[in-house]
C-alpha cells in the first residue's frame, strides 16, 4: 500500500477547504446545506486538530483560519 506524500495530503486538504468554502458562502439556509456546513465544519476541525498535535504547520495546509467563524 502506497503512503500519501505532504503535497498529496496539502492537495486533499485544499480541495476539501474549497469545498466548504463554497458551502459556507452559499444563502441557502436549508437543513441539508446547514448539515453540510456542519460536516465540513467538524473533518476541517479535526485534520487541523490532529495536525497540530503533531505540530505540523497548519499554515501549509490552508488551515490557518478559525474555523468558527465560517459557520
Amino acid at each position: 500500500m502506497n503512503k500519501l506524500t505532504t503535497s498529496e495530503l496539502e492537495f486533499i486538504v485544499s480541495r476539501v477547504l474549497d469545498n466548504a468554502k463554497d458551502t459556507f458562502l452559499s444563502n441557502d439556509n436549508s437543513e441539508f446545506v446547514q448539515g453540510k456546513k456542519l460536516a465540513y465544519y467538524e473533518i476541517l476541525d479535526t485534520i487541523k486538530n490532529e495536525l497540530e498535535v503533531r505540530d505540523v504547520d497548519t499554515k501549509d495546509f490552508g488551515l490557518d483560519i478559525d474555523l468558527e467563524s465560517l459557520l
